[in-house]
């Protein structure tokens, strides 16, 4: 192959992009706005936000003023493609997980293994902290309390989901000592409201 062909080749590459631009530039309007009409000619349509548009408003839709700002209602949970929270923090539990740190030795509160059954990883928690705990995994994973537990039996260990949510805590714990006091993670960071993280 020639040298001469390839700076041909490359100067009219160069060549026709600058022409082209120019081109591009001369026909498409300024600041690729849209065209405006002409100095003091009325315009057709008036605009959706206009109070003298001269339509009248749907029943229940509060007076247009000019100048005031009216505040959206929050949209309902899962429109237009908003996350929705999960169903048992919709019912008022709360995602966020208390401490799942045992109690200091000297502490004379009822710990969880002293008023409840099976206790193996929340042992020396407060007794009055096990439930919040229960909760805070209930609506992290927007699951019941069958999804782990026996109905009415919670200290049978038959279910292996059980056994997963164990693995989890002793998770959570260790990802809490590694980070340190900088941040703290929760069920609610991995599954936010699904029995299965996205990946």
């Amino acid at each position: 192959m020639n040298k001469e062909y390839v700076s041909y080749g490359i100067i009219g590459i160069v060549a026709g992009l600058v022409l082209g631009f120019i081109v591009g530039n001369w026909t498409a309007p300024a600041g690729g706005a849209a065209p405006q009409a002409a100095p003091g000619a009325e315009s057709k349509a008036a605009s959706v936000n206009s109070s003298n548009s001269g339509q009248a408003l749907p029943p229940g839709h509060p007076p247009i003023d000019s100048g005031q700002t009216i505040p959206a209602p929050p949209l309902p949970s899962g429109a237009g493609g908003a996350p929705s929270a999960p169903m048992a923090a919709q019912a008022g539990e709360s995602t966020e997980l208390p401490s799942l740190d045992p109690l200091a030795s000297s502490s004379k509160e009822e710990r969880a293994e002293q008023k409840y059954k099976n206790i193996q990883l929340l042992r020396g928690i407060p007794s009055e902290r096990l439930t919040k705990i229960m909760f805070a995994f209930k609506a992290s994973l927007g699951v019941d309390c069958t999804y782990c537990h026996i109905k009415d039996q919670f200290e049978k260990d038959d279910k292996p989901q059980k056994q997963t949510a164990r693995k989890m805590i002793q998770l959570v714990r260790d990802t809490n000592a590694k980070l340190g006091s900088m941040t703290r993670v929760t069920c609610f960071t991995c599954h936010r409201g699904q029995i299965r993280p996205a990946s």
